[in-house]
């Protein structure tokens, strides 16, 4: 009996020692998050960027607010730290505006402020190396979260494979045509490394297909109006396109409506999980229309957040996280699209519904 009370006398001294000396939370879950397929072996030392007891202030830099996928992207991060409250104190968020000055600027105000960690989409892969180097060398663990950046340039990556967008949306395309058939190819901004990888994955496949013809690859910026007009003009040139691959954003919409507007029948197309292209295709798909879309999560930010803090608690975390939706087909468009939503809704997020209504002004 005595020695029970013993063992009830230390569990309860042990108890008041953590919470009088701030026991170390336990490591947030990476592996089990939405969207979540690959975490990579490598780990990474965080001794270095371990603090004091939580909770921390975390920089948050984006790229732009420029579309809705953004948005999504930034509220992610932010419905995320309002859940992990108990560890996060404040969240300090600057977009660059779409320019790799301000972008680099933002950097630098949060290390003169001296957050505990920095989460960023990096505008450039190349630009940010050296004010990326001294956020760490400051002891700020630096988080690159969707777009594709070096990795010596930071702490840990998370995102999705873009060369693999780009590869199962050819093999699809490539498919529906029988190995043969004039295809136009839309992609992002030229030079950006997203739009890049997005169609070196498809160009290995087209180019294991002798008789699939590229007739055009154009830049449409990811835009809806930009897409329509490079289209039009595509289908003035050429009096027979079998097939449409995109790369992603709202292009695909503009290239459907392009050809109805040419009245053109539409052939196959490749897309990305836009509520508006979504809904275009839901409409047409009892005329015969085809496609496949790749979704692309935008709670990248979210697992990069839970990364951050597991680094400023001391834990290993892993070098690369990959997270990538599922690919959405004529047999599933309807567990994906939203009826109820606007155009400008993204698929695969991991948004409570009440932020998805007030993010685009639903009751």
């Amino acid at each position: 009996m005595r020695f029970k009370r013993l063992l009830v006398l230390v569990a309860v001294f042990v108890t008041f020692a953590a919470l009088l000396y701030g026991a170390k939370p336990p490591a947030l879950d990476i592996v089990n998050q939405p969207y979540v397929v690959a975490v990579s072996d490598e780990l990474v030392d965080t001794t270095q960027f371990a603090k004091s007891e939580p909770p921390y202030t975390i920089g948050f830099v984006t790229i732009f607010q420029a579309n809705s996928w953004a948005v999504q992207f930034t509220h992610e991060l932010l419905v995320e730290a309002g859940r992990l409250s108990d560890l996060v104190a404040r969240v300090i968020h600057l977009d660059a505006q779409g320019e790799i000055p301000k972008q680099i600027a933002a950097v630098e105000d949060l290390i003169a402020q001296k957050v505990d960690a920095i989460v960023i989409d990096p505008i450039s892969p190349t630009a940010l190396q050296g004010v990326l180097k001294r956020a760490q060398q400051a002891g700020i663990p630096v988080i690159a979260c969707s777009s594709q950046i070096p990795l010596d340039q930071v702490t840990a990556w998370v995102g999705r494979d873009d060369v693999d967008f780009g590869r199962k949306t050819a093999e699809w395309l490539v498919q529906k045509l029988n190995g043969k058939g004039r295809i136009i190819a839309l992609s992002g901004i030229a030079g950006n490394p997203v739009a890049e990888n997005r169609w070196k994955g498809a160009k290995e496949v087209f180019d294991k297909y002798p008789e699939i013809k590229i007739l055009a690859r154009e830049f449409a910026d990811w835009g809806y109006a930009q897409a329509k007009d490079v289209v039009s003009n595509l289908l003035a040139a050429y009096p027979e396109i079998d097939g449409v691959w995109s790369g992603g954003g709202a292009m695909t919409r503009g290239a459907i409506d392009a050809f109805i507007a040419a009245g053109r029948e539409l052939p196959p197309m490749v897309g990305e999980a836009n509520n508006g292209f979504m809904k275009q295709w839901y409409n047409l798909k009892p005329q015969g229309f085809e496609s496949i879309a790749f979704t692309n999560p935008t709670n990248h930010t979210a697992i990069g957040l839970r990364l951050a803090l597991n680094a400023l608690m001391g834990y290993p975390i892993p070098k690369t996280v990959t997270a990538v939706g599922p690919y959405i087909t004529n047999d599933t468009l309807e567990d994906y699209v939203r009826l109820d939503l606007p155009d400008e809704y993204w698929a695969g997020n991991n948004l409570p519904e009440e932020v998805i209504k007030e993010i685009f002004g639903v009751k």
